[in-house]
């Protein structure tokens, strides 16, 4: 039986829902009930779309790549000075608040990585790609003269993205000490002593929300 003309469509839906489905009730009770109610559809819509459950996980972990990777490296690619892409890279690594849809799915795959080895290979290679993307920007701003880094550019990227890592689980954990803002101003202390920048300040350019 061929798969209707919308296909595309209706996979991104049930990608939606399942994303859904994973923060408001956690990664451990998700049931494909679960997520053909949120989606509206039976559950053997799912499976029709859907090999597995796990197919589908895989899914919703791309789609917050998307948002945490590869949305912010195109931004940050149309901007020529290093200390811009630095502040903005960071700005929109940081969680909108502790409901944030996309960073509550993170922290759930995060935490189930003991249990799922999957899970854990998804967790780095997200870590290990967006390393990469902040050894870049790091590189430029060397090579424009705005840095002198105080460690290698990858031990530096490497901290960015731990911290960011850090602070989004205490955001979405509804740590009242540290919202957004303050994050956000935290990790820009470290990257400005890092890379010896006085200017990598929160008030440079800003290319719209997140």
């Amino acid at each position: 039986m061929a798969r209707p003309k919308n296909q595309t469509a209706r996979r991104e839906q049930l990608i939606r829902a399942a994303s859904r489905a994973i923060s408001t009730q956690g990664l451990a009770r998700l049931k494909v009930s679960g997520i053909a109610d949120s989606a509206g559809v039976t559950r053997g819509s799912v499976h029709y779309y859907f090999s597995d459950l796990s197919e589908l996980l895989v899914q919703v972990h791309k789609r917050a790549l998307e948002r945490f990777f590869t949305q912010r490296a195109a931004v940050t690619q149309d901007l020529p000075d290093a200390r811009d892409q630095l502040v903005e890279s960071i700005r929109r690594g940081i969680p909108d608040g502790p409901d944030d849809e996309l960073a509550v799915v993170l922290c759930e795959f995060n935490t189930a990585i003991r249990d799922e080895p999957l899970y854990s290979t998804l967790a780095q290679s997200r870590y290990d790609r967006q390393v990469v993307m902040y050894r870049a920007i790091l590189d430029v701003g060397v090579a424009q003269g705005h840095f002198q880094l105080s460690e290698p550019a990858v031990d530096v990227a490497s901290n960015i993205v731990s911290l960011e890592d850090s602070y989004l689980l205490h955001i979405v954990s509804r740590n009242d000490s540290l919202p957004p803002r303050r994050a956000f101003e935290l990790i820009l202390s470290y990257a400005r002593t890092a890379t010896g920048c006085p200017e990598v300040t929160p008030d440079r350019v800003s290319t719209g929300p997140s």
